[in-house]
Formats: C-alpha cells, structure tokens, sequence
C-alpha cells in the first residue's frame, strides 16, 4: 500500500512552475525580494543561499555557486528563455479568453523590454554572494571575522610552546 502511494504522488522533488518563476524574473525589485530574504530557521542555509531560476535554497554560498554551474540549473535558465506555457495560452486555442490572451501576449512583451533594458543590474543581482552564516548572524563581516581569529591563534601556539611533556 505504501509504495504505490508513493508512485502516485511524486512531490518530494516537485519544482515551482516555469511560469512562477517567470514571473518572479520580471523585474528587479521581486529578484531581490527574492534573494535578499530575512532569516528563517525553517529553511536551509536561513533562507540566504536561494536560487531564484530554480526556486530552491542552498546550505552556503560554495553550495549554490557548485549549483549554478551545473547542468541542471543551466537546463532551467534555458527553459525560461522562452515565455512559458500557461493555461491561458490552451484556452485561446480552444477559442476561449481569446482578447484576454492577446493582452497577456503584450503585457510580455513589454516584459521582455524591460528585461533586455535592465539586462546587466537583473544579472548582478542574481549574481550576488553572500557571506558566511556566521557573518549574517553576528553582523560582523566574514574579512573582519578571519583577522579575529589570526590574532587569537599565536597566543594558543606560545601556550603550546610552554607547555612541557611528563614521561614516566
């Protein structure tokens, strides 16, 4: 019983919709929304480390930056080069929604306008690293962080230094 259950239902890798998430691409404020999220214990990595093009989050920032080089990602972006089907695209063939959908037709392409306009400021959002947990938590940057640490460990290597091995 279980096991066809399961074959029925396959949502434990389900992904948003390629017309969601491109409607989330369409402009820049809901990409940086998107990618500037406040912390959430609920969700990996805080909910810092998001991939807007897949909708999924990350653990840390070499995670997301390995998933982005990979092919799955890149097959997604390519997916979403091109306007998306949607339910209203089946309803104008069958003659239903007809103006509707020609209105939804120039509403993207002034979408794409706007993208092309703001081509280079959507991909340097998109492309933004963040720092390390620890730095988004503290508020301290993660540079700042290192340089702590440096000046700590040779005042653990002169105790070390000092210390004297008991045979028996």
């Amino acid at each position: 019983m279980g096991r066809y259950s399961v074959k029925r239902y396959k949502t434990k890798r389900r992904t948003r919709d390629l017309d969601l998430v491109y409607n989330d691409l369409a402009t820049k404020e809901s990409v940086r929304a998107l990618k500037n999220q406040a912390l959430d214990e609920t969700k990996p990595g805080l909910g810092q480390y998001y991939c807007v093009e897949c909708a999924k989050y990350f653990e840390n920032q070499i995670s997301l930056d390995r998933h982005t080089k990979g092919k799955v990602h890149k097959r997604r972006v390519k997916d979403l080069r091109q306007r998306p089907y949607t339910p209203l695209e089946s309803e104008a063939c069958a003659g239903y929604n007809v103006q509707k959908f020609l209105d939804d037709v120039e509403k993207y392409k002034k979408v794409e306008e706007y993208k092309n306009e703001n081509k280079e400021e959507l991909d340097a959002i998109k492309s933004e690293k963040k720092d390390t947990l620890d730095a988004i938590i503290t508020g301290i940057p993660s540079g700042e962080l290192n340089q702590d640490e440096a000046q700590e460990k040779p005042v653990e290597k002169s105790l070390q230094a000092n210390e004297v091995e008991m045979t028996d």
